[in-house]
């Protein structure tokens, strides 16, 4: 049997500032400086307007001109949590938060770029359950796997053991049946009767 050899990591690149998108506010509009040195020598500046349901980008650049491109929703995979880098040597990491699509690299949107990782947990869970797409997490090979075990929209969770009850109180619980009174509302109501003992 051969040995399974693995592709070495490509290092993902950031050279923007820090992104803040608001998931509770939709539609969001983002800027997105290119992230790879060749349409950033031509200048290309993304500027993606997402709303709940579909994804409207235009790629403009003072050279070539703008490219406009629209993408429903469904045709992206998740909503992943990922860590770039602001150097060619791998220092100065920063998180991002990320639509990404299904087929199409090039159509995926960044949503939250922070550089000390504050509230980028808490941004990746909001833009996931907004958007209804799973959540997303590259792991140290730079592959994306599903942070939930998931059965089709539902989330599928370890089951928990029941408590069962306390073994400090042997009283049976005061359920309506067991207080004595009537259960008709108007027998209740009606005076100068008493209730029958259990």
């Amino acid at each position: 049997m051969g040995r399974a050899t693995t592709a070495p990591q490509i290092r993902k690149r950031w050279a923007g500032g820090e992104i803040d998108a608001d998931p509770f506010a939709l539609p969001q509009r983002v800027t997105i400086p290119a992230p790879d040195p060749l349409p950033r020598l031509f200048g290309f500046i993304r500027y993606a307007d997402i709303r709940n349901d579909v994804v409207k980008a235009t790629d403009s650049s003072p050279i070539l001109g703008p490219f406009v491109w629209t993408e429903p929703l469904s045709a992206y995979r998740g909503v992943a949590l990922r860590v770039a880098h602001r150097r060619a040597s791998g220092t100065m990491p920063v998180i991002l938060v990320e639509m990404v699509h299904g087929t199409n690299e090039k159509h995926s949107v960044v949503l939250n770029a922070s550089f000390d990782g504050s509230d980028s947990a808490a941004r990746w869970r909001s833009w996931a359950r907004v958007l209804r797409l799973p959540l997303l997490l590259e792991d140290r090979g730079g592959e994306l796997q599903e942070a939930e075990r998931r059965l089709g929209p539902l989330r599928i969770n370890a089951p928990q053991p029941h408590a069962g009850a306390n073994p400090l109180s042997a009283r049976r619980p005061m359920t309506f049946g067991a207080t004595g009174r009537p259960r008709l509302f108007q027998q209740r109501l009606s005076t100068g009767t008493r209730p029958l003992a259990y």
